[in-house]
């Protein structure tokens, strides 16, 4: 499972840097095409428009004296879909499509639940509910005095102690001096039946400490539990299954999208990629979903993936706007992305602090300091950001199996650096002598077969 939440969130990271403008702003390509289209209709219908002007008038006014109205012949765009909620207030959606449709449009549930443990409350203002999609609202509250941290959350099935198979950020990142700190939770699950009726919401939260600023755990760590009911019929309403069953073969390697599932909550593509290739696919070059809504196309982006698994089977997550009722969704990519799967390993030297190995020679030693290894790699082709993850074990010297520590994994950060994005690998290992060198196994790397793909989603 590391390394499925290594490549969701960096797939968040990789469109977090243009978010804004992705959501927004039409492809300059199609804006400038729809645009000229316009124009030239505007000047083929300019000459007629003086002669058609009369006869217009004419039957308008026999219209109005047969109790029409010029409306009820004027073709016109179907009724926005409404879900039931008012809208949620107190909380800033900024440019994200999917949380300001679902607001707007009444699908962001609320919810009055807090729960109070010593100078910390924690509370669930609000819910939004998708196939394997959950959106938490909640309010952290520190009346001690003394800056707080959020070591992390847990979600699981209310009476089992067994969380969800799920992946989650925490946006707006908590600053640990506010007393009272308003965010969401952005969950992804690694299937719909997953979604319970009942759940409970963990925040672990201990008084802040440089000691602790890295930190998952905390020796005085308080866990705040929230139980929260959600409304799955509700959402279930606003939920359509699209079979695609569409093949994609370039240069050899196949690469099967099955079917996407649309949500108020978000856009899910799932597919397949087949045990047959000769070449390690991880997925899809750049995927975005363009959605045009009255000629004009939204770029609703990646929100994260489940690299394949076992059986090749992985997951897609974009930004969701059905509810402003698109004309047209459509998946499109630059790729697929593919590596010769014998070079896939990184060795490193903790005892040395040195990478001996990596496909490219890019990677690079950071750190190890407390049985914490940090690997650096600069990715400077911005397609392909997001596109290096570990496999969960590594093998030392002597060629015996390890995982890292259960409680703390590995995790992922990036940064800019003159254009390129550097990319920090921060694997806890288990506090023990390794035999030297250490060989990690990686389950993607830049690399990249290049072909323009489009699929309509609906």
């Amino acid at each position: 499972m590391f390394e499925r939440e290594e490549r969701w969130l960096r797939e968040m990271g990789r469109d977090a840097a243009d978010k804004a403008q992705a959501e927004t702003t039409p492809d300059d390509a199609l804006d400038t095409a729809i645009r000229s289209g316009i124009r030239q209709g505007r000047q083929r219908t300019k000459r007629r428009r003086q002669g058609l002007f009369a006869l217009a008038g004419a039957c308008a006014l026999v219209l109005i004296m047969m109790g029409w109205s010029w409306e009820s012949l004027v073709p016109q765009r179907a009724q926005s879909i409404e879900g039931p909620y008012p809208p949620l207030t107190g909380f800033d959606f900024g440019e994200d499509v999917t949380l300001n449709a679902a607001n707007a449009h009444g699908l962001i549930q609320p919810v009055h639940q807090s729960v109070s443990e010593g100078d910390y409350t924690a509370g669930i203002n609000g819910v939004l509910v998708g196939s394997q999609q959950l959106v938490i609202f909640y309010t952290l509250e520190n009346h001690s005095g003394q800056p707080m941290k959020l070591l992390r959350t847990d979600i699981e099935r209310t009476g089992s102690d067994i969380p969800l198979e799920s992946f989650s950020v925490m946006s707006p990142y908590a600053e640990p001096d506010q007393s009272v700190h308003r965010s969401w939770l952005d969950i992804r699950l690694e299937n719909a039946s997953q979604l319970a009726d009942e759940i409970t919401v963990s925040f672990v939260v201990a008084p802040y400490s440089t000691n602790i600023a890295h930190a998952t755990e905390a020796e005085n760590e308080i866990r705040l539990d929230v139980d929260i009911s959600l409304d799955l019929g509700i959402s279930s309403q606003f939920t359509t299954v699209t079979p695609l069953n569409q093949m994609l073969e370039i240069e050899g390697q196949r690469y099967d999208v099955e079917q996407a599932i649309l949500s108020p909550a978000g856009i899910v593509v799932k597919a397949t990629v087949p045990n047959s290739n000769t070449m390690k696919v991880t997925g899809l070059v750049e995927p975005y979903v363009e959605s045009v809504i009255d000629g004009e196309a939204v770029r609703l982006a990646s929100r994260g993936a489940f690299l394949p698994g076992e059986d090749g089977q992985m997951t897609y997550f974009f930004d969701s706007n059905i509810l402003d009722q698109p004309e047209s969704l459509t998946l499109k990519a630059g790729g697929l992305l593919a590596v010769d799967p014998s070079t896939m390993q990184v060795v490193v030297d903790t005892e040395k602090g040195e990478v001996i190995h990596s496909p490219d020679g890019g990677m690079q030693f950071g750190s190890y300091e407390d049985h914490v290894l940090v690997l650096e790699y600069r990715e400077e082709d911005e397609r392909l950001f997001g596109s290096v993850s570990f496999e969960p074990e590594f093998v030392d010297g002597e060629g015996r199996r390890h995982t890292p520590r259960e409680e703390a994994g590995s995790r992922t950060t990036s940064s800019m650096d003159a254009g390129a994005k550097i990319i920090r690998q921060y694997i806890y290992l288990k506090p023990q002598a390794y035999p030297q060198p250490l060989t990690f196994e990686l389950s993607s790397y830049p690399g990249a077969i290049e072909k323009a793909i489009e699929i309509p989603l609906q």
